[in-house]
């Protein structure tokens, strides 16, 4: 059943990413991406107690899965049952800030690609920098898409705006846009101007232009005002985000990041130390 006409009146305005959970065209897919991410488990599992792919920059992957499994079981259980106001934000916060975990490893793994084919002497101080100011924009997003979404029943009460509310969303997802974009110019300036591994490098843009579909998606349909363009439709929710979030799932999980991305003072396996050594100097 759908959520009662009175909440939804007031929630419409809001434009949820996805939609409102509704019947089998959300009771299915929930199943299948479910049964999908519960699958992940075990590689992601695999990754993370294997010594020679162990590594910090999993721990955000291993929060975004459990987000996601909750997020579709919660689906699930919305599209066959009457649900309130705290529900649906609740799988807001869920939908929203889960993507964001995604994110951030892909910048960890730009800066050590970086740092395992230079000295840090001879690496520009900028990417160092970038990398922080990147990480910290994300989680100002993270913690806009929060705000954003708790400040609902405030809105509803008449405690807080709703173009409040919608302003907080926005910003948070031109942000998770920018960021997305600005490590896609990162990985291809510095693959050019430091000779970079190829497979590190088609790693990063593969990892890259999947979460930017699914970051462009966002923005776009936040800012759509028409409630039947196609962009607001549960199926295009289903597909450029849900599926290309896997998709990059996948993409990160299929890789072993020590051994590709093994940062600072180390090398990527098969590359020679003189190579990667007269690359760095011919780039300065």
């Amino acid at each position: 059943m759908a959520i009662d006409a009175a909440t939804a009146a007031f929630l419409d305005s809001f434009n949820f990413t996805g939609g409102y959970p509704d019947g089998n065209a959300d009771l299915v897919p929930s199943i299948i991406f479910s049964i999908l991410y519960l699958l992940a488990l075990p590689v992601l599992f695999f990754r993370l107690v294997r010594p020679q792919d162990r590594t910090r920059v999993l721990i955000r992957p291993a929060i975004f899965v459990p987000v996601r499994i909750a997020t579709f079981i919660l689906r699930a259980v919305m599209s066959k049952n009457t649900y309130g106001e705290g529900e649906l934000v609740a799988e807001l916060v869920l939908v929203s800030v889960g993507f964001l975990f995604l994110i951030s490893p892909v910048i960890t793994m730009w800066s050590h690609h970086v740092a395992s084919c230079a000295p840090k002497a001879e690496q520009p101080g900028w990417v160092r920098r970038l990398d922080l100011i990147l990480q910290l924009v994300l989680v100002a997003t993270i913690a806009l898409s929060i705000a954003g979404a708790s400040l609902i029943s405030s809105a509803s009460s008449g405690g807080t705006s709703t173009s409040t509310v919608q302003a907080l969303r926005k910003a948070s997802y031109i942000l998770s846009l920018v960021v997305v974009v600005l490590t896609l110019g990162a990985i291809l300036v510095t693959h050019r101007r430091f000779h970079l591994d190829a497979r590190g490098t088609l790693a990063l843009l593969v990892l890259a232009l999947l979460l930017l579909v699914v970051a462009v998606y966002r923005v776009v349909q936040i800012y759509a005002t028409d409630p039947s363009a196609p962009v607001r439709s549960t199926a295009a929710f289903w597909v450029l985000q849900v599926t290309f979030e896997f998709l990059a799932l996948c993409a990160l999980l299929a890789i072993s990041i020590p051994r590709l991305f093994p940062g600072e003072g180390k090398l990527a396996d098969d590359v020679p130390l003189n190579t990667r050594k007269e690359s760095a100097q011919s780039a300065a």
